[in-house]
């Protein structure tokens, strides 16, 4: 629909949307990020109890430096060649070659286990939300396919797709939804089913 023909009402409705979807970008992409790094962590910690191993605490991008045992070099003692002629001095030299000079102890320090961190994730919240029963039995990727493949000169926000396959969500399962249908979304592109039409928001159609 052109800009120039909206009415106030209507205009307004769009602009406060364009706002909120703006603000609400980066809680979405932190939520999405979250999640993913959980899940990526419960994967590993179930391989590592797998494998006998334990996961590395999380550095935070920083770099972590683990020291080392040091080892103390252990001098060889080699006992001096004494001139031949001199008895007293061979003889210190035999006794010397028979006894085992004694091993110096190795003192080392022993790398502190560092403790782990535990991470303060918020569990995603769980998304149960049934689809309308004009989509019963699809799924929720086939329901945008039909919704998008029904309106193929219509665009769609994901807030737009979302009213249309659940009608009114609880703010609390927005971002989840949100992302679930941006996600859809990017890979209907990958694919060449969808294309991006507009941004700020976002709007997709089905690809001609």
């Amino acid at each position: 629909m052109p800009y120039a023909i909206l009415d106030t009402a209507v205009r307004q409705n769009l602009e406060q949307e364009r706002d909120r979807l703006t603000s609400d970008r980066d809680s979405i992409i932190k939520a999405a990020v979250a999640s993913a790094t959980s899940e990526i962590d419960q994967t590993l910690e179930y391989l590592n109890g797998l494998l006998g191993g334990e996961i590395a605490p999380p550095t935070n991008g920083k770099k972590t430096t683990i020291e080392l045992p040091v080892i103390e070099a252990i001098a060889e003692v080699k006992p001096k060649q004494q001139r031949k002629g001199r008895g007293k001095a061979k003889a210190v030299a035999e006794e010397t070659k028979a006894a085992p000079a004694p091993e110096k102890k190795t003192r080392g320090k022993k790398a502190e286990e560092a403790p782990k961190k535990q991470r303060n994730v918020k569990p995603p919240v769980p998304f149960d939300a049934t689809m309308k029963r004009d989509f019963k039995g699809m799924t929720p990727a086939e329901a945008v396919l039909k919704v998008m493949s029904g309106s193929p000169k219509d665009t769609f926000t994901t807030d737009e797709m979302i009213e249309i396959l659940y009608g009114s969500l609880p703010s609390v399962n927005m971002p989840e939804a949100r992302k679930r249908i941006a996600l859809m979304m990017a890979h209907g592109m990958r694919k060449g089913t969808y294309e991006k039409v507009g941004e700020n928001p976002s709007r997709f159609k089905i690809a001609a």
